[in-house]
């Protein structure tokens, strides 16, 4: 029984000499009379983070929507090529959507204005289209 109690002594005076014992919170460590608990490690949550490019600037950069850019004197508009009533709701509004993610012109402005304008004219179009938009929502 001394020489374990021997070795504890010595054990704890090498721990007394070395200093406090550099721990994460929370552990069976932290709980030694010598652990210096050390704080949480960064959250980042204010970090910018690159988005990876969307569907919707894929297929813009593509051709394939039918709008344009119109310079007007009261600020920048969409030219529609076809009218917005003719349009496929199920394949462009979720498009459109999915474009919210983007922050960079013109393509923030075009996924924004694209929405208003289909959603102010889309009538009993938009109705079916809804479960189609909560995926590019989340």
């Amino acid at each position: 029984m001394s020489v374990v109690t021997n070795q504890n002594r010595q054990t704890n005076a090498r721990a007394r000499q070395a200093g406090p014992l550099e721990t994460e919170g929370f552990t069976v460590k932290s709980l030694l009379k010598n652990a210096k608990v050390s704080g949480p490690a960064r959250a980042e949550a204010t970090r910018i983070r690159n988005s990876k490019p969307t569907a919707f600037r894929k297929f813009y950069e593509r051709g394939d929507f039918p709008i344009a850019l119109e310079h007007d004197t009261k600020g920048n508009k969409i030219a529609w090529k076809v009218e917005i009533e003719k349009l496929d709701y199920h394949h462009y509004l979720p498009l459109f959507f999915d474009g919210l993610c983007e922050i960079e012109h013109p393509w923030d402005f075009f996924a924004r204005q694209g929405i208003h304008d289909m959603l102010e004219h889309g009538g009993n179009k938009i109705l079916p289209v809804i479960p189609q938009l909560i995926v590019p929502i989340k």
